[in-house]
């Protein structure tokens, strides 16, 4: 017996630290069991693709439910793989669902796994559910030896329906991988259990394969769409790398990191693939080491092992008839080996022919192997694309194996050789993938920051940093001045989905299109597209392959009707002096991987990944506008500037710019709460200083990057006035406006943000050496 705080693992085959990958769906479902089921969201979908896995995310909520001991009573129930009928699946789902309830309502954890009949359950049932549960028990007895199968199988999935109002509420979670075994069966299961659960008032998460669940809510007459529903996926590239190494772990199976990766990729995200090949090699006391080492595993998992148990039983669940099944592994594999993607699409003759069976039968195989999303099937065409590489390589032995007859030893040798040729550039599709997700990361980080100019030239940046260590790199970009305003990005997608000819020349994720606002408002002329490539060269690119990437990349940008276009080139040792030159007469970017992971460092710290700064160092004042208020803002810079230890002279040049500034907002901003909010930032080598107000301006945008200066005497004119002639000198000077403030800062820039308008102003600090 278990006391009532502590958590206990029951259904849950590995521990909840062990369970990766599913976090965010099994909080979703234990979710909606305790607060969504409360608003009559009753019913949640699990929409799986094949081989994504559902049945540890179910149990880990068990587990989850179970042990808050709330007033609602998991059950988990799996259709049987070895149960043929639909009848002893339903019977199979009474006794659980009593073994389950009488296990949560006496908070007994072990008795969710014992082996016990109703009648067991009837003496152990609690005194508050006793009666009723009595009561089911003998309805059963009785209902059992009626000839209604269908009367029967209604009854036993009906069995929460039947608990008492007063009693605690059932949470049903029906793992219904396995519907299609049913198909068969002269009750139409799929749509009893899809009836009985819409048909109770009680919450319920029905999980299945995605075309499956469809069709079986379109048999039952149910809009599955009316319903929550979560999609599932295969695992992801670093989740599948996170799963294989915390089984390796947990089996005590040795795997590097090359390993690890090049298995993240050949199992495609399948738990199912992870574990058979973790289990394998600890019960064959094999490390995974080496790339021969997981090949010659995986080959033997293919040909033998759980992978080949695995596709050999989703194959006779298609078809009792080997004939049959060695004449659609012939279809399949035909289609499956051919590159050119007409001829791996058939018609529905074709496979009535091939199979020599009536359009019925046919029928019902098609409609099994697209279940399983082994193909595509619309009615006529079948295209026999679909499936993991496994799957393909298991018909490809098969075939060979049992069609034509070739030696094993001989499949044995080809598949391994087949696998291992593929090993490298499957790893090596995993960084590159990497480094394109980082790509489209750092774009969609862009936001209007300001970075140093030179991490989009590489001429400039390896002329002055070429040799020079990190440190004094970091340095000296820090102290650069000649930033470069990016732009605003709102949609970042890859390059193939405009163009899908670049998939001739670049992975999927390795060239990407990015939509962008440059400047203060978004108009049709401050519209700017992104056009970004990594350039794959092992010496610093040539002008040969950077011309090509360039026509490639600006034909995109015609072809689309972009109106302005970017061209960024990447290359991971920047660029020669001829390709440098030729960017720059195209007006191209062009950075090495130094420069980029340079930016990428730069934007990320500016978003908020850097240690936070010392408070102490930066002042917020709102002002209202007018009633001399600038004076009073112009007395807090000073402040400040004192002791940041800028000189007088450059202390009246900031207490000029902002003054020029606060009488700027006063005079034409419409902002409904009068009030300039002001921000001082004191930094080690500079003063950061921003202005801003609510409310719309009127189209008085200045061009700040004009360079149209005012007249230096003036401006020296102003560095020597004193604080109380301020006002006066700024009244005759209106018309200087944001001119005077670009003159007297190192750093002016002036946008409209959706709240209002912000001016920006830097000065930097210069010390005497």
């Amino acid at each position: 017996m278990t006391t009532q705080g502590e958590k206990r693992q029951i259904l849950s085959r590995v521990t909840r630290e062990e369970f990766v990958g599913r976090a965010g769906e099994c909080n979703r479902v234990v979710s909606h069991a305790l607060f969504d089921a409360e608003r009559n969201h009753l019913g949640l979908l699990i929409l799986m693709a094949p081989l994504a896995g559902v049945s540890e995310l179910l149990r880990q909520a068990y587990d989850e439910i179970f042990n808050r001991q709330a007033d609602l009573v998991p059950i988990y129930f799996a259709l049987p793989r070895t149960e043929t009928t639909a009848v002893s699946a339903a019977i199979e789902f009474l006794n659980t669902f009593v073994l389950q309830y009488v296990a949560y309502r006496r908070f007994e954890p072990a008795l969710a796994h014992a082996s016990l009949t109703l009648n067991d359950l009837v003496k152990l049932a609690p005194a508050a559910d006793a009666d009723w549960i009595a009561e089911l028990v003998d309805t059963y007895n009785r209902e059992r030896f009626n000839e209604d199968d269908r009367a029967l199988v209604r009854f036993c999935l009906s069995a929460p329906a039947r608990v008492p109002k007063d009693g605690a509420r059932p949470f049903v979670m029906f793992d219904a991988l396995q519907l299609s075994g049913y198909g068969d069966d002269p009750v139409p299961f799929s749509t009893e259990v899809v009836r009985a659960l819409m048909s109770s008032d009680l919450p319920f998460v029905f999980a299945g394969l995605r075309r499956e669940v469809a069709a079986a809510f379109d048999r039952a007459g149910l809009n599955a769409r009316a319903l929550d529903a979560i999609h599932l996926a295969p695992l992801a590239e670093a989740e599948s790398a996170t799963l294989i190494s915390s089984v390796a772990r947990r089996l005590s199976v040795f795997c590097k990191d090359e390993t690890r990766h090049l298995l993240a990729q050949q199992l495609e995200g399948s738990p199912l693939f992870i574990n058979a090949m973790m289990q394998a090699a600890r019960d064959k006391h094999i490390s995974l080491d080496s790339y021969l080492s997981c090949e010659r595993l995986y080959v033997d998992e293919v040909m033998g092992g759980q992978l080949s148990r695995y596709f050999a039983a989703t194959l006779e669940r298609v078809t009792n008839d080997p004939d049959t099944r060695r004449a659609i592994i012939r279809l399949l594999c035909e289609s499956t080996s051919t590159r050119t993607p007409s001829v791996r699409k058939t018609t529905f003759e074709t496979w009535c022919k091939r199979l020599e069976l009536d359009a019925s039968a046919v029928e019902e195989i098609l409609r099994r192997l697209h279940v399983q999303e082994w193909i595509n099937w619309d009615g006529d065409t079948i295209n026999a694309d679909g499936g993991p590489a496994a799957w393909k390589d298991y018909l490809r032995s098969r075939f060979r194996l049992d069609a034509l007859r070739e030696p094993r030893a001989l499949v044995v040798a080809d598949l391994i050789a087949t696998a291992l040729k593929r090993a490298p550039e499957n790893v090596a599709r995993h960084y590159r993938r990497s480094a394109s997700l980082q790509l489209r990361d750092l774009i969609s980080k862009f936001n209007s920051k300001r970075v140093p100019r030179r991490l989009f030239h590489f001429a400039e940046f390896a002329e002055l940093y070429k040799g020079a260590g990190q440190q004094e790199v970091f340095a000296g970009l820090e102290a650069e001045t000649n930033l470069q305003k990016l732009p605003q990005v709102f949609h970042v997608t890859n390059g193939t989905a405009f163009s899908p000819e670049l998939r001739q020349f670049a992975d999927e994720d390795s060239c990407v299109v990015a939509h962008a606002f440059e400047g203060a408002t978004y108009t049709d002329a401050n519209e700017v597209v992104w056009l970004v490539a990594r350039v794959e060269s092992k010496l610093a690119a040539n002008t040969e392959l950077t011309r090509a990437w360039l026509e490639r990349l600006s034909s995109v940008g015609r072809s689309r009707g972009f109106l302005r276009f970017q061209i960024w080139l990447i290359a991971n040792e920047g660029f020669d002096e001829e390709a440098s030159a030729l960017l720059d007469e195209h007006r191209a970017y062009g950075s090495s991987q130094q420069q980029f992971e340079l930016l990428s460092t730069r934007l990320s710290e500016a978003d908020g990944n850097a240690p936070p700064a010392d408070g102490e160092n930066e002042f917020v004042l709102v002002l209202p506008m007018g009633s001399d208020s600038e004076l009073l803002a112009a007395t807090t810079v000073e402040q400040l500037a004192r002791r940041a230890r800028f000189t007088p002279e450059a202390i009246n040049q900031i207490k000029t710019a902002i003054v020029e500034a606060c009488i700027n907002a006063s005079e034409h901003s419409l902002s409904p709460d009068r009030k300039i909010y002001q921000r001082f930032r004191v930094e080690d080598d500079r003063l950061v200083i921003t202005i801003a107000s609510r409310g719309i301006v009127p189209n008085i945008v200045p061009n700040i990057e004009s360079k149209n200066e005012i007249d230096p005497l003036q401006a020296d004119a102003v560095d020597s006035e004193s604080a109380d002639e301020f006002r006066d000198a700024s009244e005759q000077r209106r018309g200087w406006g944001l001119k005077l403030i670009q003159t007297l800062m190192d750093e002016v820039e002036f946008e409209r943000v959706d709240e209002g308008t912000s001016l920006r102003m830097v000065k930097y600090l210069r010390r005497s050496s």
